[in-house]
């Protein structure tokens, strides 16, 4: 079975999932299931490692030599190759003004923002808003499952992950890679930039985290649940035993739209 065949029946056995679903109300994940949290725990570990042997020395030496516009270039040209996926889990959603809204930012910023290296399509009055499958997912009411520590990527649980790969797999910048080496260094070499400026513009935020936790490993778990409760509801509030309370999380969206730090 060769590539192509396995993306085609991994996007269908998504759709699949989404038909199943439909009729369930959005998940709600006020608890973290953690089952293999030593395994978890060894991973955080390994992935600190690698933090501070690499993407945190890329992220300061980046920080110290990139003006602010080539920062802000870099996270815009990030963002826009996420575009295609935010526009087709918003349709999946129920969504289509969304969607058409993302595939509007698309074009103009690839076209007038020169590839996507500056954001026009907000200056338009167009604003971004990321989508994924794993919050299609939840959209649906598929709820969160357990908590997992992926290698490189950090935080997700098993909706999420699932959601990770079937966006790699549905992004049409994947089947161009395939195709062409411009459109691959394109494409992945937005996707290592853009780790490295949010790792960057992240950095007061995790060394305050860092500083202020008595278990590291915790905090960012239990932070990470909030995000995702949050985007899930597109940063509206979140249903907890009856109340209303927002889920907060301050650090910035690596696919976020470039802006000053």
């Amino acid at each position: 079975m060769n590539l192509k065949s396995i993306r085609a029946l991994s996007v269908g056995a998504s759709l699949s999932v989404l038909t199943a679903c439909a009729s369930t109300q959005p998940a709600q994940d006020q608890t973290v299931f953690d089952p293999i949290e030593p395994v978890n725990r060894v991973v955080h570990n390994v992935n600190g490692a690698v933090d501070f042997l690499i993407l945190y020395p890329a992220a300061m030496w980046y920080g110290d030599i990139a003006p602010q516009p080539v920062k802000n270039s870099v996270k815009s040209f990030a963002s826009n190759l996420g575009e295609p996926i935010n526009a087709v889990n918003a349709l999946f959603q129920g969504d289509p003004d969304q969607a058409v809204a993302s595939l509007q930012r698309f074009i103009v910023n690839s076209t007038i923002g020169l590839l996507g290296f500056n954001d026009v399509a907000t200056e338009f009055g167009i604003p971004y808003r990321s989508e994924d499958f794993g919050q299609t997912l939840a959209h649906y009411g598929v709820g969160a499952g357990p908590y997992l520590v992926l290698p490189i990527f950090g935080p997700s649980n098993l909706r999420d992950t699932t959601g990770i790969v079937t966006d790699y797999l549905m992004n049409p910048f994947t089947y161009g890679a395939d195709n062409s080496d411009r459109i691959a260094l394109g494409y992945y070499g937005g996707m290592v930039g853009g780790a490295v400026d949010a790792r960057y513009r992240n950095n007061d935020n995790i060394e305050q985290l860092k500083q202020s936790s008595l278990d590291y490993y915790a905090a960012l778990r239990s932070l990470y649940r909030q995000h995702r409760n949050s985007v899930i509801r597109n940063g509206g509030p979140v249903i907890m035993n009856g109340d209303t309370r927002n889920a907060s999380f301050d650090f910035d969206d690596a696919d976020a739209p470039a802006g000053d730090k």
